[in-house]
């Protein structure tokens, strides 16, 4: 498998994802854990993060598109903020 089809399955199996986390030997069915393969398991698990950051990011855009509260957390009363320093 090369490193596109890697970071497709680790995004879209999650269970493929937490092997690849903490067997990434059987993840990649191999027997050994080359320096070229931990290279490319932290590339992977790498990229996945940086999706799934943008991805939340853009969700919290989309559900809040106007830039104001939009329900899903209460908003802050800034009257009652205290600020400490």
């Amino acid at each position: 498998m090369n490193k596109a089809e890697l970071v497709k399955k680790a995004l879209t199996d999650p269970s493929f994802r937490q092997l690849l986390q903490t067997q990434p030997t059987k993840a990649l069915g191999v027997t050994t854990l080359t320096p070229e393969n931990k290279a490319l398991v932290d590339g992977v698990l790498a990229q996945v993060d940086a999706v799934n950051v943008k991805v939340s990011g853009i969700a919290d855009e989309l559900l809040c598109a106007n830039g104001g509260p939009c329900g899903i957390a209460a908003p802050v009363d800034k009257k009652k903020t205290v600020l400490r320093g």
